[in-house]
C-alpha cells in the first residue's frame, strides 16, 4: 500500500498550528493574547493523542498476538500521558510532549519492522515529528 497524497498534505497541515503559536510569540509578543499558549498546548496534546490512537490502530489488526497487544498498550500509555501532560506545568508539559513524539516515532519505527510498513508513512512521520519537536523546543527558548 502506498500513502495516499492526501494523508501527507494533511499532515503538513495540521503542522502549521504548531508554527502558529511560537511564531506570533516572537514575532508579535506584545499582540498575543493570554489564552494562546494554553489553546496551542491544548492542540500539541491532542495531536500527541491523536497520533498515539494512530498507533493503537495500526497495532489493533495484530492485536491477538504478543506484538500487537505490546503496540496496543503502548499506544493507551501515550495518549494517557499525552493528556495528562495539559495539566502540568507549562514547561514541564512542553517537554513531556517531546518525549511523548520521540516515543511515538520510536514506535512506528518498531511497527515498520514488526507489524508491517505503508510505503512513505515513516518517513512522513519522522519529517512531522522533527518539526513538532522543533516547534515545542522553539516555544521553550522563547
Amino acid at each position: 500500500m502506498t500513502l495516499p497524497r492526501i494523508v501527507s498534505l494533511l499532515g503538513y497541515a495540521g503542522l502549521l498550528p504548531f508554527i502558529a503559536g511560537p511564531l506570533w510569540l516572537t514575532l508579535m509578543p506584545h499582540t498575543a493574547p493570554a489564552w494562546l499558549d494554553h489553546s496551542w498546548l491544548a492542540y500539541v496534546a491532542m495531536i500527541a493523542a491523536f497520533m498515539a490512537g494512530s498507533f493503537w490502530g495500526f497495532a489493533l489488526p495484530a492485536c491477538e498476538g504478543p506484538e500487537g497487544t505490546m503496540g496496543l498498550v503502548f499506544a493507551s500509555v501515550l495518549m494517557i500521558v499525552a493528556w495528562g501532560a495539559v495539566t502540568l506545568p507549562f514547561t514541564v508539559a512542553l517537554a513531556a510532549l517531546i518525549v511523548v513524539f520521540l516515543l511515538l516515532l520510536l514506535a512506528d519505527f518498531w511497527r515498520e519492522r514488526t507489524l508491517g510498513s505503508v510505503e512513505g508513512y515513516f518517513r512522513l512521520r519522522t519529517v512531522l515529528t522533527v518539526g513538532a519537536c522543533a516547534t515545542l523546543i522553539w516555544r521553550l527558548m522563547i
